[in-house]
């Protein structure tokens, strides 16, 4: 995998230098299917996502507030084909969001024996 994939520009600054980062919002994207899903509560991809560059990523390392508060743009659906959305269009969009009862459940019944890890063994 390249160290600087093609996810079109930044939804913050705009540039499309270093953007590797992907954030995944808590609302549908415009292009259901395009987006973040969740395999252990069922969720389909249908969340929408937006692309930092390394400089605004790390900007919002730490942020306490919400994030969206400081984009611009996410993106439609596949970040380097489908183009981007103005942030205040997207938080029209319903919430997409875990179903947090269901991930309790997953990790109650995800245990590991004492003194193992969860490296696969190498071949």
């Amino acid at each position: 995998m390249s160290d600087n994939p093609k996810l079109g520009q930044c939804c913050m600054c705009c540039t499309e230098k270093n953007v590797r980062n992907v954030l995944m919002l808590g609302y549908k994207a415009p292009i259901p299917g395009h987006g973040w899903g969740c395999f252990v509560c069922k969720l389909p991809a249908d969340g929408a996502v937006a692309v930092l560059c390394d400089r605004c990523f790390d900007k919002l390392r730490g942020c306490k507030e919400d994030v969206t508060k400081h984009l611009r743009f996410a993106c439609r659906g596949y970040p380097d084909q489908e183009g981007r959305i103005p942030l205040a269009e997207l938080l029209k969009n319903p919430k997409h969001e875990h179903d947090k009862a269901l991930h309790e459940k997953d990790d109650a019944n995800f245990h590991m024996d004492p003194g193992t890890t969860n490296v696969p063994p190498t071949l």
